[in-house]
């Protein structure tokens, strides 16, 4: 069972949610941590942890962690990440549960890095099982790809599809009051 909590930065489990965060997306994927705390933006910065609730129950253990902006019947998960040796255990597709149990009348969008730009094997295997695994989980494919920090991505969504336009003005209405911002 997973109980996940706000991420402050005053939280205890906070220097584990930015080591995380460090370790699993490229410097050009990620933009700095502070801004993930700001409430310039109104985000959902979860840390996951696994509650057992067995007679030899220990401390819950960190899993791993979502980052996620809505508006209107659209959340964006923009980072999202487990534990790497809790991987392939069940806990990506518990957090994903959790997401849209607190969002049950919203279409849900994750972005993809596009596999045809892969420019190794290993790179390619690394993005058809990151596919892969949202596709087991329920989201499928959509019309929309787009290019953000050099990285070519594409959109794929739960409980419905969303359009490149409602994407677009999702951000742009994100993103309005913060000069400087660039949307995909």
């Amino acid at each position: 069972m997973l109980q996940f909590f706000d991420v402050t930065r005053d939280a205890p489990w906070f220097p584990q949610v930015k080591a995380l965060y460090e370790s699993a997306f490229p410097a050009n994927e990620r933009i700095p941590i502070k801004h993930l705390l700001d409430d310039k933006i109104k985000r959902e910065f979860w840390a996951f942890f696994n509650k057992d609730n067995g007679e030899n129950a220990a401390a819950p253990k960190f899993c791993g962690f979502s980052n996620s902006i809505s508006h209107g019947d659209i959340t964006n998960i923009v980072y999202f990440a487990v534990v790497p040796e809790l991987r392939c255990h069940g806990y990506g597709s518990q957090i994903l549960q959790v997401i849209r149990r607190q969002h049950p009348d919203t279409r849900i969008v994750v972005d993809i890095e596009v596999e045809e730009d892969s420019k190794n094997a290993e790179e390619l295997k690394r993005r058809n099982r990151r596919r892969e695994f949202y596709t087991r989980n329920g989201f499928d494919a959509s019309p929309v790809d787009y290019v953000w920090q050099g990285e070519h991505y594409r959109l794929l969504s739960a409980g419905g599809s969303v359009t490149e336009k409602e994407f677009r003005d999702f951000w742009k209405e994100i993103l309005k009051d913060i000069p400087g911002a660039k949307y995909p």
